[in-house]
């Protein structure tokens, strides 16, 4: 057996084997433990953790050891951390993503392009379910999300010029379109680019209100989306949401050289 391992070692590659080569840190070792912990079939999100001590000594590890892997597993959005409590397993999100678009944008401003067309992408898609749900059965559980669609576009309007108003409502009115989608996933996965790209949405507000245009055709422009949406065509919808997120495209095409997320 030690023959056979030793010459299927010098038939690999050496960098191949110096990776395999490589022993895993303790740390690595105690977040996949804890990573099937939390994706076990019995486990729900808001599922309570051992305690910090109890976990240490499951896995022979010191506390240091144990809190750096439970660190990891937060920011990779898999378990809730609490001041004096056991962590909780964390309900699905899409955090890991969130803090990948954000950091992308930061180092690359092209990024901001390519991220805002992904978000586009995504949109059309939650607007095409969108309209086939209001067509069809479901129809009654899209009710509540186009009911907060709507007070979101009278709200814009009410308030055209004022800017937290402008990207409140923005947000609350594409947010709301998409929970009508009811995909659970899309959802959190255009949150999550919402949240890296809120500096981009910001500046497309102010660039706007810079042109002189009517402030209140924003509010417009949602309430035209919307009604596109509620004719129950997907065809309708996708056209109107590509329409609408184009011109969002154009505007970050159109602004200067250095100008982008920030």
């Amino acid at each position: 057996m030690k023959d056979t391992a030793e010459g299927e070692s010098a038939r690999q590659p050496a960098g191949r084997s110096a990776m395999r080569a490589q022993p895993r840190s303790l740390t690595t070792q105690v977040v996949e433990f804890i990573e099937e912990l939390c994706v076990g079939p019995d486990v729900e999100p808001g599922s309570q953790l051992p305690p910090e001590g109890e976990l240490a000594a499951r896995f022979g590890v010191s506390r240091v050891v144990l809190r750096e892997a439970m660190k990891t597993l937060e920011a990779r959005g898999l378990v809730q951390r609490r001041q004096g409590k056991p962590a909780v397993v964390a309900s699905p999100n899409a955090l890991p993503v969130e803090k990948f678009v954000a950091f992308a944008v930061l180092r690359d401003k092209r990024a901001l392009m390519e991220f805002t067309e992904i978000r586009k992408a995504l949109e059309v898609h939650g607007a095409r379910l969108a309209a086939q749900r209001i067509a069809g059965p479901e129809e009654p559980q899209t009710r509540p999300h186009i009911a907060r669609a709507r007070e979101a576009i009278a709200e814009q309007r009410a308030n055209p010029l004022d800017m937290p108003t402008r990207i409140r409502t923005d947000v609350a009115f594409h947010q709301a379109l998409v929970a009508a989608a009811g995909n659970t996933s899309l959802t959190q996965m255009l949150d999550a680019l919402e949240r890296s790209l809120a500096e981009s949405r910001e500046e497309s507000h102010r660039r706007y209100l810079a042109t002189g245009a009517d402030p209140a055709r924003s509010a417009t422009e949602h309430e035209e989306l919307l009604d596109a949406v509620l004719t129950g065509d997907p065809a309708q919808a996708v056209a109107a949401m590509e329409y609408h997120l184009h011109i969002t495209l154009q505007e970050i095409e159109s602004r200067p050289e250095g100008d982008g997320a920030e």
